[in-house]
């Protein structure tokens, strides 16, 4: 046993040098492409300020010093106005605090090294808890599962807190479940200082300062208290319940209270808060906070996200089967941990884990209902690296060994491409998406303006129709032709109002209008061979039309009022030409080198009596 306990160790450590010595040398700029977006851009400037200038504030100073790093500058910053008209950067500091050392000493590359770090504490963890009910080198293999045969590891390249978030939720799991699996078996003797600490009290303290960390970090981590108190309470162990409390309430309180001291608001995400492009404040004199940037506030965000309970149902089947996000594809072991937990007999502490994981994705689909995954650029669901951890100490782990070859089954058949290369992944988050067999399951049509297809400015808010009755698409593939810009245009020849489908491939699209449609008609147009036949689907609708050399058609669809959310009615739509041309190689005179497939224009005839139906 003591050769096995050898054996693992030095395999868990060989994992964590392969992922420092990548941190340490890697080309992060050239990787990244000299371009961070949005929360990754933000996170990196807060570094740069805490461990430059010990403090969070904006200034020219710091925008200077981000682009002496990233050339392209801090694309999508969030920043707010605080107290004395300063400029803070709008988000937790909490990632950031933990980050700055290891920026100070490595710069840019110390985010990945911290993250090593903190794979290393996972493993070490994970390995530690199996090793209760399994042989030391089977339990090093659940937790490199858990990890490694799902998106989880993606994160570890992203400079976001996504990875430190999913290591604080294992961390407060751990302290406080080890001495209830250590106390069932034979394990249950401290051989050392370590031990000693986890199976005391003082284990469940420390749990509960990184909840306030936690909750700092991601709000609706304030969950992960409950399942911590009410067990303690259910021991009747109420002056320890109350010290747990306040263990949490100092920290968390700490985090806050010196947001509110520096910035004059409690909340980071609140006040006036704003998103900037291309031109940042201080950039030059004429460019302000006041004059730039795109309103970004949390306030009021419950009114604006209160929706019907029917989005809610749809989201819960999203979370679990969607194309983008869902659990079964990307987070099996997920899954599967669920699967046992139902069909074995539990203990008390694994329905507080269960009611807590539930309580946590519902927060998520019912408070963002528009935005649960993380944002259009996320990959896969990305908040879910919150809950992802309660899933590893939900069963009892003893029957979970076959569940390693069916993850990692799962893992080649779905996200084999995606661990292969997680970085461009990452800047491409819907491209695995794009083929079989992810376009078998259902594109998550209540995420519209946060799909990760939007990262492509050619895919997203196509305006299409004509006045006033328009629309806009929103591609969910490869397989059309972006439009012609005018620079691109020869003489006399003007821009086509309509789309191209590529080649004889299928164009998967959804349509997004503001009135239910009571008349759908597609204006076709063939390409150059002599017969081709067109199907064109609309929702559960397929029709087909032959057409001759650069014949046109049209075909006409009812498909009702779509689905509704807010204003907005949408209709997934798939074009597929049978044959296609490429005019370059098939006339002299062209030097188009498109491969078309088949033409098309909408023509949208809006249902006047529903229009106003409230939604």
């Amino acid at each position: 046993m003591q050769e096995e306990k050898r054996t693992t160790i030095f395999i868990l450590f060989l994992i964590f040098f392969f992922f420092f010595g990548l941190s340490l040398f890697i080309n992060l700029p050239a990787i990244q492409q000299n371009f961070l977006f949005a929360d990754e851009a933000t996170y990196y400037s807060i570094t740069q300020s805490l461990s430059q200038d010990m403090d969070f504030e904006y200034t020219k100073k710091d925008l200077i010093r981000y682009y002496q790093d990233i050339d392209s500058g801090p694309m999508g910053i969030f920043l707010k106005k605080g107290k004395q008209g300063k400029i803070f950067y709008a988000k937790s500091c909490a990632y950031p605090l933990f980050a700055a050392p290891f920026y100070k000493i490595f710069g840019g590359n110390g985010f990945l090294i911290f993250h090593s770090c903190l794979l290393l504490l996972l493993l070490l963890m994970g390995t530690s808890y199996a090793s209760l009910w399994s042989r030391p080198p089977i339990s090093l293999l659940f937790i490199f599962t858990f990890l490694f045969a799902s998106i989880a590891i993606v994160y570890f390249f992203w400079i976001s807190p996504d990875f430190f978030n999913l290591f604080l939720t294992f961390a407060i799991l751990f302290l406080w479940l080890y001495k209830q699996k250590a106390g069932n078996g034979p394990n249950n003797r401290a051989s050392s200082r370590w031990q000693r600490f986890l199976l005391s009290n003082g284990s469940d303290y420390a749990a509960c300062v990184l909840v306030g960390i936690a909750v700092y970090s991601k709000p609706p981590n304030i969950i992960l208290l409950a399942p911590l108190l009410i067990y303690t309470l259910s021991r009747k162990k109420f002056l320890k319940t109350g010290a747990m409390l306040a263990i949490f309430l100092l920290v968390s309180g700490i985090f806050w209270g010196v947001n509110h001291i520096t910035t004059g608001d409690w909340n980071y995400q609140g006040g006036e808060r704003k998103i900037f492009y291309y031109k940042y404040p201080f950039a030059k004199a004429n460019i302000t906070f006041d004059n730039l940037g795109q309103e970004m506030t949390s306030e009021g965000y419950g009114e604006k996200h209160l929706l019907p309970p029917r989005i809610f149902i749809r989201n819960f089947f999203y979370y679990f089967v969607g194309r983008y996000t869902g659990l079964a594809w990307y987070f099996v072991p997920a899954l599967l941990a669920l699967v046992l937990f139902f069909i074995k007999k539990k203990k008390f502490y694994q329905w507080l884990l269960f009611g807590t994981l539930a309580a946590e994705i519902l927060i998520y689909i019912i408070f963002m209902p528009d935005n649960y995954a993380g944002g259009g650029g996320a990959l896969a669901n990305r908040y879910f690296l919150c809950v992802y951890p309660l899933f590893f100490f939900l069963p009892e782990s003893e029957k979970r060994l076959k569940g390693i070859g069916i993850s990692w089954a799962f893992a080649a058949i779905f996200i084999a491409q995606i661990l292969f290369s997680p970085i461009y992944h990452s800047r491409f988050p819907a491209t695995h998406a794009k083929r079989f067999p992810f376009k078998l399951f259902p594109p998550e049509l209540t995420l519209i303006n946060n799909l990760p297809t939007g990262t492509n400015p050619f895919a997203k808010l196509i305006k299409t129709g004509s006045p006033p009755n328009t629309g806009f698409i929103h591609h969910l593939d490869d397989n059309f032709i972006p439009k012609l810009r005018k620079s691109q245009l020869k003489e006399g020849q003007s821009i086509e109002k309509g789309i191209w489908t590529q080649g004889p491939h299928k164009a998967e699209m959804i349509l997004e209008t503001n009135f239910p449609i009571k008349k759908l008609i597609f204006h076709l147009r063939n390409n150059a061979r002599m017969t081709n036949s067109i199907t064109v689907q609309v929702a559960r609708q397929k029709r087909k039309i032959t057409l001759g050399r650069f014949e046109k058609g049209a075909l006409s669809f009812q498909p009702g009022p779509g689905f509704r959310i807010r204003n907005k009615h949408l209709y997934i739509l798939k074009v597929k030409s049978a044959k296609s041309s490429i005019p370059y190689y098939e006339s002299e005179d062209s030097n188009d080198k498109r491969n078309l497939g088949a033409y098309f224009e909408l023509e949208l005839i809006p249902d006047q009596e529903k229009r106003d139906v409230p939604v």
